[in-house]
């Protein structure tokens, strides 16, 4: 497998490119426009032939990363079957299958952050995009939905053996890569069946009012201040669990 992960460093986004060796058959996960001229240049570096764009979350810029290259490339767009977007070649349900060249992904419905995510399964790795981050997760809109995201974590993603690698679709603490095994240890609540109720506990301090914002900045020892990160109060935020 010809696998890649990029960053985009200003707002921590995560995409991936997969590729078969064989047919140099390709797809890409999460794309964002800060990191298409890195893709670009990576698949002619590697000869590769994009065939699918894949989403595992619909958000707006990701859409139009996608547009983008769809068409420079030719490539389908791909997401969950709730999706109405436009620009959606494919539309895709739980236990589907896709197949690149000699290679294939398993999609796997995972709701919660909303009702079209999705996670893409290849062999021992995970694609979680905002569902399951590292050692984290984002707060949900409603008790409801955080209800629905354990459900989707605890039901469809612990269930894989623990050796399995979880890239998520968002940095955490600078941290890219996680495995089941480690979620489980740190994450008990995974265990209990309230679980659902003490996510929603740990988020409901991040549900406030946002004029609190400017006062959560954290500044790393001899960095100017325009590089300060700012945690914000917002459902945008990965709270660690």
């Amino acid at each position: 497998m010809i696998f890649r992960q990029l960053c985009d460093s200003q707002k921590g986004a995560l995409s991936y490119l997969l590729g078969d060796p064989v047919t140099r058959e390709a797809v890409i996960i999460d794309p964002v426009p800060a990191l298409l001229e890195s893709f670009a240049l990576f698949i002619q570096e590697r000869g590769l032939i994009l065939t699918y764009i894949l989403q595992t979350h619909h958000e707006v810029e990701q859409m139009s990363a996608a547009e983008e290259l769809k068409t420079a490339t030719g490539a389908r767009v791909l997401a969950h079957e709730s999706n109405t977007n436009s620009q959606i070649d494919l539309r895709l349900r739980h236990g589907d299958r896709l197949y690149f060249g000699e290679e294939s992904l398993q999609v796997l419905h995972t709701p919660g952050q909303s009702p079209c995510a999705l996670t893409y399964h290849w062999e021992d790795r995970l694609f979680t995009g905002k569902t399951l981050l590292v050692n984290s997760t984002l707060p949900c809109p409603s008790t409801d939905d955080t209800q629905v995201l354990y459900q989707s974590i605890t039901q469809r993603l612990m269930t894989f053996p623990g050796e399995t690698l979880v890239y998520p679709g968002l940095e955490t603490k600078e941290r890219r890569l996680t495995s089941i095994e480690e979620v489980r240890r740190k994450d008990n609540w995974f265990h209990n069946q309230n679980g659902h109720r003490e996510i929603f506990q740990k988020y409901s301090r991040l549900f406030t009012n946002s004029t609190s914002k400017s006062s959560n900045a954290v500044k790393k020892p001899g960095s100017p201040d325009e590089e300060v990160h700012r945690y914000t109060p917002d459902r945008n935020n990965p709270v660690s669990l």
